[in-house]
């Protein structure tokens, strides 16, 4: 396994700075471990692997909550894999909103966002499941994979700390979540560029 070599030793570190306004927190930052240079996913097709050349885990939550809001993974593909892991990751997304379910994950196709492929799946109801969404940003000329995982607050343990308390609520927060940190992306690409 090698880490990547362009720029510096470690290109993605500058990425697990990126904040969002208010009083959401970075708690955990976590760097993937030296060895498998890919992970596996789940498609319609079964499992296939994607690239990961090197790799941070971001943890965000709020200062007065135990649990964290999002789960972000911050990737970088091998060159000569990048535009076929994107293809992979998006057939995921494609898959596990395919899957019946009382209340699915819903797909929601390309669009850009300061400068990213933006592509993402959210369930119609909170209170279901562990994730209540899930969104992957691709930039191409850095070979960069974010994905962020959007956890559900369950009432039972936060009670009347939690941040959303209806789906429209959620959309508020994770549209907010979503371009504030991916401008702050977009600001990190530029300035390594």
């Amino acid at each position: 396994f090698v880490r990547s070599q362009t720029g510096s030793a470690d290109p993605l570190k500058p990425y697990t700075t990126c904040k969002v306004p208010g009083d959401l927190k970075i708690k955990l930052v976590t760097r993937r471990a030296a060895g498998d240079n890919y992970r596996e996913v789940t498609t319609a097709k079964g499992k296939q692997k994607v690239s990961v050349v090197d790799g941070y885990r971001v943890m965000f939550a709020y200062p007065d909550l135990t649990y964290y809001l999002a789960n972000v993974k911050i990737e970088q593909s091998a060159p000569a894999s990048y535009t076929s892991d994107k293809e992979v990751l998006v057939n995921q997304l494609k898959h596990y909103s395919s899957i019946k379910e009382t209340h699915p994950m819903i797909f929601e196709d390309k669009t850009m966002l300061n400068g990213f492929e933006h592509y993402g799946m959210d369930r119609d109801k909170i209170d279901v499941g562990d994730q209540v969404g899930i969104h992957v940003l691709f930039y191409d000329s850095a070979h960069l994979v974010v994905t962020i995982y959007f956890l559900n607050q369950s009432k039972a343990v936060f009670r009347n700390n939690r941040r959303y308390e209806n789906i429209k609520q959620y959309r508020e927060l994770r549209d907010d979540f979503l371009n504030s940190y991916s401008e702050c992306l977009k600001r990190v690409a530029d300035a390594k560029n």
